[in-house]
């Protein structure tokens, strides 16, 4: 059996600053079978989008960053209706509604990505790599996720038994890694 994860949108961005924390970079080049969600580039996308008002160099540089970082070296998981059904049925939980509903005084209101990351990671029987370990440790305590790992710590915070996905290791995987772990020039 293989293991495999979902990338979380915090682990994902690390890799954009100047200094990206050392063991988080080592995670995303020797993880077996990484998948980026279709939530967490949206989540991306928008903040690179919100970014260009208040300071459009840093956008610009943050979107060449994504452009290497969707280049196709890491698979990017897109909704099916598998998924949506999942994310559905995640965000039908009564305990669950924060996740999806916005507070008014939350300062980075979410719509729900960590339910749709949650959702691929079920579908998909992969743990989930993220520094956001309290909003999935609540989704897992409803609908138990394959894993729930925080790469930088290198603690497993849930894990089940994970499941061959059949997928052989391409020539990018013989590389030194993904070209987006490298930062983006001018910092970060």
């Amino acid at each position: 059996m293989k293991l495999a994860f979902i990338l979380d949108t915090d682990v994902i961005s690390e890799t954009s600053k100047t200094s990206p924390h050392p063991v988080v970079v080592e995670f995303i080049r020797t993880a077996p079978n990484i998948f980026l969600p279709g939530a967490a580039l949206l989540e991306i996308q928008k903040g690179i989008t919100e970014l260009c008002a208040r300071n459009p160099i840093k956008a610009v540089r943050l979107s060449a960053w994504y452009k290497e970082l969707t280049n196709g070296e890491i698979p990017i998981i897109l909704p099916s209706l598998e998924i949506i059904e999942v994310c559905g049925t995640l965000s039908a939980e009564p305990s669950l509604k924060n996740l999806h509903v916005p507070r008014a005084d939350a300062k980075d209101p979410s719509f729900g990505q960590d339910l749709y990351i949650a959702a691929t990671a079920l579908v998909y029987r992969a743990a989930i790599a993220t520094f956001n370990v309290r909003d999935f440790l609540l989704i897992n305590a409803i609908h138990p996720l394959p894993g729930i790992y925080d790469p930088k710590s290198g603690i497993w915070h849930a894990q089940m038994e994970p499941i061959d996905f059949g997928i052989e290791p391409s020539l990018a995987d013989e590389q030194d890694g993904p070209n987006f772990l490298s930062p983006p020039p001018n910092g970060g």
